[in-house]
């Protein structure tokens, strides 16, 4: 699998890597192979997203692949609970990303996949199904408890679903404020994530996506 230029390697090994990460990320660790890179993610105890990843089997432990930008974000909060368990985490100083994908192509392949990857300007500002990711595998609900857990269960099992994430095709090369607003001038949602014309957009109400929104005064096109 190629990624962006953007990611980073990391690395984690030991005899309890895979339970110590049972506990934190969303899916089920033991449904991760060495075949190529699963989508993931990591909550913080309010149920919010910290950080998206993908990680596969490797040798002893787990190779990720995460945004250079989020790479502090995640390191800090998971050496918050990996004192407790046979487990070490590090960057890979020794596998770069280099000569992979740019940013619209990477673009490109998350509107494919439909999975919105969490950046600076978002992390720890939505949950799971805010981003629609209970639909996209990088949630299991069958696996047991994981960090934020309990949150993000309620809203599967008793929550009403009201928000809705789309994509847009026109965007501006530069986006002054990433709020949308309806022709009335009400905010009804934000832009998620954008690179080029292209990104992905969130509804608050997804009712609202059905009327003409705004960006920085101009129509978005919602596909």
């Amino acid at each position: 699998m190629n990624f962006s230029k953007k990611h980073t390697y990391l690395i984690l090994k030991g005899s309890q890597a895979a339970e110590f990460l049972q506990g934190q990320i969303t899916i089920d660790i033991e449904k991760v192979s060495d075949k190529d890179f699963k989508p993931a993610c990591v909550c913080n105890n309010k149920g919010r997203v910290m950080a998206t990843f993908w990680i596969k089997k490797i040798e002893n432990g787990y190779k990720i692949a995460i945004l250079e930008e989020l790479f502090i974000t995640f390191e800090e909060h998971m050496k918050k609970y990996i004192p407790f368990f046979d487990a070490r985490l590090k960057r890979d100083e020794n596998d770069k990303i280099e000569d992979e994908l740019d940013s619209k192509e990477w673009m490109k392949f998350l509107i494919k996949k439909g999975i919105v990857e969490i950046n600076k300007n978002t992390s720890s500002k939505f949950t799971p199904h805010e981003l629609n990711y209970q639909k996209k595998e990088l949630i299991d609900f069958s696996k047991g408890c994981f960090n934020g857990q309990e949150v993000i269960a309620r809203m599967e099992y008793r929550g009403k679903l009201k928000f809705a994430v789309k994509i847009a095709d026109n965007f501006k090369d530069e986006v002054k404020e990433p709020l949308i607003y309806n022709k009335d001038g009400k905010k009804v949602g934000e832009v998620l994530l954008k690179e080029g014309n292209y990104g992905f957009v969130f509804f608050k109400n997804k009712d609202a996506q059905s009327e003409s929104v705004y960006l920085d005064g101009q129509i978005l096109n919602i596909l």
